[in-house]
């Protein structure tokens, strides 16, 4: 078995591969999305004001507790089941051994408690708002919603701004819980969720006894003592069990998609990309310097690119720091169609190559590359007309749509003309035949559109190890 020693650098050197929300509560000045008072006090009183900081979680317990609990939920029918009750009530019972974080996702539909809670949670009312909407209504009208807020110590007029205009750092939080709910959480199960430790419990929350939570507990305070053992610090063990990918299956299945065509005999096996693919100066969505990239590959016009190409997106939004995808042309150049197809890939190389603008920014990701816009919108505009469309007039409306430069957008078309047949011509060669084809870690599968499949492989790739020192190793050598 390694040494301590050499467990305890690996560790330092470690960087957490899953991109969480804050989970510390601090109190300090209030932020932007801290909008609330303790109450109103009449003129002249002087109201002694307590807040949170914002962008941090409401929790329980200390940071260095031995036992995290992440809860997943939505304020009402999530935070009224019995589970919910009996993880307070451990963490009560375990005051300084178990720390419960509350991460709020988003309510479906027209749903706004979650923004009504964040707004309590930065005025130091999170709890007393928890407590008092649990053991009241479940729908509630906006006086309803007034009269809650005064009856726990909050502004109702800024209570209703804050739900009305949330601010920006309220939908970070959400976004960053879901995404945490997603990474370590297979197949997307409805919330309420919950980790142990970073673990995913045996038995769905919902279905929680008081048998399961004390075995859950138990295991994780096992798991937490064995990293003790190994040397690492109290306050480091969040952090360390977040090294730990979720365990996932054996062997992965892939299930391709619809294509459009085979160019030569298909591989019955993924297979290798030999020599690896050159995606230099393609379109992208992500940074550059990701550890791991998706490559979707189909024609520019393909409506059955749309599916692979929304599922590499989703994947990449889960770990945006560590996954980049790229667009790159791939059809069969000997087609009908094949010209009309090499000027609209072309003109995505030129729109990557000199940048595209746009008059709303919110239209694209701030991750998209100008060329991957332009490769959005040629989709978009290619398989809502249902029927073929001149290349030419394709590139004109778009150019104007995305003040595309026209002199240098002609002189560049003009001066890389066919490049994008002969990057098709390269990677047949290195062996991709099915269009739509994904890319994941230079093997080549057909289209995927499983979001979990493709996750599953992302995370296979993303999984270092050098990030595994001897605790997660137990029987190592």
């Amino acid at each position: 078995m390694r040494s301590l020693l050499a467990a305890a650098a690996v560790f330092a050197l470690a960087q957490p591969l899953a991109v969480s929300a804050p989970g510390e509560v601090g109190r300090g000045e209030a932020g932007p999305a801290a909008q609330g008072t303790a109450g109103r006090g009449s003129r002249g009183e002087v109201v002694r004001v307590e807040h949170h900081d914002p962008t941090a979680l409401p929790s329980r317990g200390p940071a260095n507790a031995l036992v995290t609990i992440e809860l997943f939920f939505t304020p009402g029918q999530n935070s009224r089941i019995q589970a919910y009750r009996l993880l307070e009530k451990l963490q009560a019972e375990h005051p300084t051994r178990v720390r419960l974080l509350y991460r709020l996702v988003k309510g479906g539909g027209q749903s706004r408690i979650h923004y009504a809670a964040l707004f309590a949670h930065g005025s130091g009312k999170f709890f007393e708002f928890m407590d008092a909407f649990n053991a009241g209504k479940l729908t509630l009208t906006d006086k309803d919603l007034a009269d809650l807020a005064v009856k726990v110590g909050l502004d109702p007029d800024r209570m209703a701004a804050a739900i009305a205009n949330p601010p920006a750092a309220y939908n970070q939080i959400l976004d960053a819980n879901e995404r945490r709910r997603k990474q370590r959480i297979r197949n997307n199960p409805p919330t309420p969720n919950v980790l142990f430790n970073g673990s995913v419990p045996s038995t769905q929350l919902s279905a929680f006894g008081t048998n399961d939570l004390d075995r859950e507990y138990r295991k994780a305070l096992d798991r937490a003592l064995e990293l003790l053992d190994h040397g690492i610090e109290p306050a480091e063990l969040a952090s360390a069990f977040d090294q730990v990918v979720p365990a996932g299956p054996q062997e992965i299945v892939v299930s391709p998609g619809s294509t459009d065509e085979e160019i030569g005999e298909a591989p019955k096996e993924p297979v290798l990309a030999s020599p690896p693919l050159d995606l230099r100066g393609l379109p992208s969505y992500g940074p550059a310097e990701a550890a791991t990239t998706i490559v979707v590959m189909c024609a520019p016009n393909s409506a059955n690119c749309n599916a692979p190409l929304r599922s590499a997106k989703i994947v990449q939004e889960l770990y945006p720091e560590s996954v980049r995808v790229v667009w790159a042309p791939f059809y069969d150049v000997s087609r009908e169609d094949a010209a009309d197809l090499s000027q609209l890939a072309d003109a995505a190389l030129c729109a990557e190559k000199l940048g595209v603008t746009v008059d709303r920014d919110a239209d694209f990701s701030d991750a998209a590359s100008p060329g991957w816009r332009w490769v959005e919108a040629v989709l978009g505009e290619v398989t809502s007309r249902h029927r073929r469309i001149p290349p030419t007039r394709i590139i004109d409306k778009l150019a104007e749509k995305l003040h595309v430069d026209r002199r240098g957008f002609a002189t560049c078309r003009a001066q890389i003309a066919g490049a994008s047949i002969a990057w098709i011509e390269a990677t047949r060669h290195s062996g991709a035949r099915v269009s739509p084809s994904t890319v994941v870690g230079g093997r080549l599968y057909g289209p995927i559109i499983d979001r979990g499949t493709l996750q599953l492989l992302v995370e296979a790739e993303l999984e270092p190890g050098w990030l595994s020192p001897s605790w997660m190793h137990p029987d190592s050598k």
